[in-house]
């Protein structure tokens, strides 16, 4: 072996010890920030700040439901076009583009973080939602579809990113803020279908989708000074924890996890090793979603058909404030879940409640709205908190993406499913139910495999319990409880 072959291995061996002390550094910076933002009484200004983008983001979801009729008088002399059909396409188009984008923003948020991809969706969304004012103006379906495309891909990736984005700072009381972004999504719901037809009365059209845009600049201004105070704890905590570590070296370590940050976005491996648990969330997520979501499309056909058995006109807003008020049981069920902590009985509830729901909705519509309206609540903050229990932080992105996709890969074929039955009363009930009775199904597979792994839904995996799983001594186990519950992450069991 001549002389360079000897120094280019010694520089190998150099760099590679480096890194794996660059690694170790990172971890150790990322938990005392993470601990820094839990203690830290700046994290309720954050959430306070951060939560108004969420209400102008689905106040321009639902516009197109608060137009309809200015949208069909509009298109009404046109004889070439299918309104109805096309209406739907609004919807269809906002939930098939999501089944991909939002898994390309999880990528990219686990590159960057969130603050600069949750930037690029508020752009997004405001491109989303002029294209479609503009598709308005000039009566083009074509531009329509396009703007609702890109303002689905920005809602749909801007929930995930947010749940990542506070997780640090309330990672023990998740549930709670879980609720709270629920909450103000169903606030914003009911304001797009109250605010623009007025908005719409005292000026026009334009201005009412035009709103839409101004809302969400003046939540993505509070969200930047909620991303001030994150940007401020951590450069506070890199400052500390750095000079404990390697004073000399703040500038390579940040560099080394620039280049490792970059290359993990091509790493799909975390598919194949999100643990078990995870892919039985995702299923019941997806399953339960359409289950509800698509009883709420068809309420206003099924309600007129029901209460008056003809096609009476039944107000938009009708339904949006009595699922709001079922919605109001989040002050109660954010608190639940997260003390009660046995989630993996809160999921078996939620789906009983649903069904319930599905029934008490054949005879009174309103009621059964309010009852699903708490089982969906209770669903959405069980499960969405226990993946941040489950899914490393690094992995965040990916993991929403997926969640999110799925559940709007299986509704885009809900309403050909529908059609299939004709769309009548018994026929929708039936679809609806068999998705219910699926999910129970799957909440008792969840429900098995958390009692398997010592409740691991709700954060509560004990070292000493886990090591039963691997066999492992007793006294390996005191050495190694981390790494146990670590292996159980990146495993499939």
């Amino acid at each position: 072996m001549n002389a360079s072959h000897t120094e280019f291995i010694e520089s190998y061996i150099d760099q590679s010890n480096n890194y794996s002390k660059t690694k170790q550094n990172d971890k150790t910076v990322q938990n005392n920030g993470i601990h820094m933002k839990q203690q830290s009484v700046l994290r309720y200004l954050v959430l306070f700040l951060s939560i108004w983008i969420i209400i102008p983001s689905f106040y321009c979801f639902d516009q197109p439901v608060a137009i309809y009729k200015t949208l069909q008088q509009l298109f009404q002399e046109d004889s070439t076009i299918n309104f109805d059909l096309y209406f739907a396409s609004l919807y269809i188009i906002y939930a098939f583009g999501n089944a991909f984008l939002p898994l390309f923003t999880g990528g990219m948020r686990d590159c960057h973080g969130d603050r600069i991809i949750m930037t690029y969706i508020v752009v997004i969304m405001i491109i989303g939602q002029l294209t479609f004012t503009v598709g308005v103006y000039f009566k083009s379906f074509l531009l329509m579809i396009l703007g609702r495309l890109l303002l689905g891909w920005g809602i749909e990736s801007l929930l995930p990113l947010w749940a990542s984005f506070l997780a640090p700072f309330f990672k023990n009381s998740i549930s709670i803020v879980l609720s709270i972004l629920q909450l103000f999504s169903q606030i914003g719901l009911v304001l797009s279908i109250y605010l623009t037809p007025i908005i719409q009365k005292k000026y026009n059209l334009m201005t009412s989708l035009i709103s839409g845009i101004a809302f969400i600049l003046f939540g993505y201004i509070l969200l930047c000074l909620g991303f001030l105070i994150d940007k401020k704890l951590e450069n506070e905590n890199y400052l500390s924890s750095y000079r404990q570590l390697q004073p000399s070296s703040d500038i390579i370590l940040a560099e080394d996890t620039k280049i490792i940050n970059k290359l993990y976005f091509f790493k799909f491996k975390d598919f194949k090793i999100f643990p078990q648990m995870f892919w039985l969330l995702l299923a019941f997520n997806s399953v339960f979603y359409c289950s509800i979501v698509t009883l709420v499309n068809v309420s206003m056909y099924i309600m007129a058909s029901v209460l008056f058995d003809i096609n009476n006109q039944i107000e938009e807003l009708d339904i949006a404030l009595f699922w709001m008020l079922g919605c109001l049981s989040l002050f109660i069920i954010g608190p639940l879940v997260q003390y009660f902590t046995y989630r993996r009985y809160l999921i078996i509830v939620s789906v009983i409640i649903i069904i319930i729901g599905h029934i008490q909705y054949l005879t009174s519509p309103h009621i059964g709205l309010v009852i699903l309206a708490v089982g969906y609540c209770l669903s959405f903050v069980c499960t969405w908190s226990a993946i941040i229990y489950i899914i490393k932080m690094k992995s965040f992105g990916k993991a929403f993406g997926l969640t999110v996709g799925f559940q709007n890969l299986i509704f885009v074929f809900m309403p050909f499913l529908l059609d299939i039955v004709n769309r009548n009363i018994m026929g929708t009930f039936k679809v609806l139910i068999s998705f219910s009775l699926f999910a129970l199904i799957i909440a008792i597979q969840i429900l098995v495999e958390d009692i398997r792994c010592f409740n691991i839904l709700d954060n509560k995996l004990a070292p000493m319990q886990f090591a039963k799983i691997n066999n492992a001594s007793n006294e390996e186990n005191n050495n190694n409880d981390t790494d146990l519950f670590a292996e159980y992450l990146e495993k499939p069991q």
